[in-house]
């Protein structure tokens, strides 16, 4: 079993990814504690998107699903580096034979590089189509087999749900590419050291004639095709034959011994600056055009998965926040300072309302609203309007399936501080949190009966009734 790690910034998109598929197929999961950890977590939506995944993903097990698929892919990638190694320089061996024979220098360059250049080209004519969506393979046949061979090893339910959220995940970027390019790259750039290093242990360790061969082709096409394909390798030092030693290989066999060096020196100079070094290069490439489009991914969060998180996870109301540390003692409401000064009107305040929830409540007159307090502005706003005129009677609407915090009791202290009687609101059916407002109200010094659960009994209070039999708390 892996060791537990954190995630990276790919990873815990790529979890979240695995959390919207699964919620958009089967349902939300139960949430509750996990929204409320990555609210507390973090500020912008996508980072507690990604906390609240990941607190899922644990509890799921999808979470340590990614960790093992990397572990299984970084198995299949070691394997398959070996595999290359051991594959170039058996195909080294083949084209050289073991010296009994003259080397025909063209088909020996060509059996090297031939596949390995027409797999470049179907490369850079994939790499130049536009991104059509869903994991694009044309990162590179090797890539695409390993990618392959990954999901082979692990054909569980589980496993599956990963492949696929990765997929989504990459579709519309070329992430896929670039990192699968960077694989296939890589892999061609070992089998052909290993090829590079198969000519070299066996030229030095056997004695090779070489020589091209042709009967309908002029030997001064080889002459000038060598010279060519010497001209970009003599630049870094590697031996070119001279044109008599390229036209004597070809009636036979250069068994010279400074023609036997001129001839290895370009083949293994051919080798790598056709073969190995554009593989590198373009590997490395790969790479960092992968490491680039990392750093810029970001959920899609227009997907519905997530836009149904965001009235969770960002609502209005939270704006106004608490920072500071829980005081000792609860600040209580002097409502007694309000009451020489309340003009006997009546005002209704919603406080917190989730925006699924009407406001102004139908059943009330709208003359009495005194506006929805979600905002710092708002909140000043109206304290200064209650402070200048303090209402007889003041009724907060509260959304009761949200938890109290110490932010929200605070506010319903200063607001009772300016009215003479100030009742609290529970607009709407859900009584699952109605227990922790009672406790946070008594904290404050409410009574009982200041916390109304219905439209009736808030109506007869703030029209001045005694509506205690109807407003107490259930």
């Amino acid at each position: 079993m892996l060791p537990s790690r954190s995630l990276t910034p790919f990873e815990s998109r790529w979890l979240a990814e695995v959390v919207r598929r699964h919620e958009e197929r089967h349902g939300p999961l139960d949430d509750r504690a996990q929204c409320l950890a990555a609210r507390a977590a973090a500020a912008d939506l996508e980072t507690r998107i990604l906390h609240r995944a990941d607190a899922i993903g644990v509890r799921e097990g999808w979470r340590d699903a990614i960790l093992h698929w990397h572990g299984r892919a970084r198995l299949v990638l070691a394997v398959a580096a070996v595999l290359a190694l051991v594959f170039g320089f058996g195909a080294a061996a083949g084209v050289l034979g073991d010296g009994s024979r003259p080397v025909n220098v063209v088909w020996t360059l060509g059996g090297l590089l031939g596949v390995n250049l027409f797999s470049l080209l179907l490369w850079l004519v994939a790499t130049a189509l536009p991104v059509r969506g869903g994991m694009s393979l044309r990162g590179g046949a090797l890539g695409g087999v390993w990618l392959r061979v990954v999901a082979v090893l692990d054909r569980s339910p589980v496993a599956a749900a990963v492949l696929q959220a990765l997929v989504g995940l990459t579709a519309r970027t070329r992430i896929a590419q670039w990192g699968l390019g960077c694989i296939t790259h890589a892999l061609w750039a070992l089998a052909l050291a290993g090829a590079v290093a198969g000519v070299l242990a066996l030229l030095a360790t056997r004695r090779y004639g070489f020589v091209w061969e042709t009967t309908i082709l002029p030997g001064e096409l080889f002459v000038g095709l060598t010279t060519a394909l010497g001209a970009l390798p003599s630049l870094a030092g590697f031996p070119v034959p001279d044109p008599a030693t390229i036209v004597a290989s070809g009636d036979a066999p250069m068994l010279d011994e400074a023609g036997r060096r001129a001839w290895a020196g370009w083949l293994i100079g051919a080798l790598l600056a056709y073969g190995l070094l554009p593989r590198l290069l373009l590997a490395l490439a790969c790479g960092g055009l992968w490491l680039a489009a990392l750093r810029r991914l970001r959920l899609d969060l227009a997907r519905p998965g997530y836009a149904r998180l965001r009235a969770v996870l960002m609502p209005d109301s939270e704006r106004i926040g608490v920072s500071d540390p829980e005081p000792a003692i609860m600040p209580r409401p002097l409502r007694h300072a309000a009451h020489a000064g309340a003009s006997g009107t009546a005002a209704l305040v919603a406080l917190e309302l989730g925006s699924d929830v009407a406001w102004p409540p139908a059943q009330l007159p709208a003359t009495l609203d005194a506006g929805r307090l979600d905002s710092r502005e708002q909140r000043r706003a109206a304290l200064s309007r209650f402070a200048a005129d303090a209402p007889g009677r003041l009724l907060v609407a509260i959304d009761p399936r949200r938890t109290p915090d110490r932010g929200t009791l605070g506010l319903i202290a200063e607001l009772a501080e300016h009215a003479a009687d100030t009742r609290v609101w529970a607009l709407g059916g859900d009584t699952a949190r109605l227990a922790l407002w009672r406790e946070g109200l008594a904290r404050l010094g409410f009574a009982p009966e200041a916390l109304i659960l219905d439209a009736a009994a808030a109506q007869c209070w703030l029209g001045g009734h005694d509506a205690s039999a109807t407003e107490e708390a259930r």
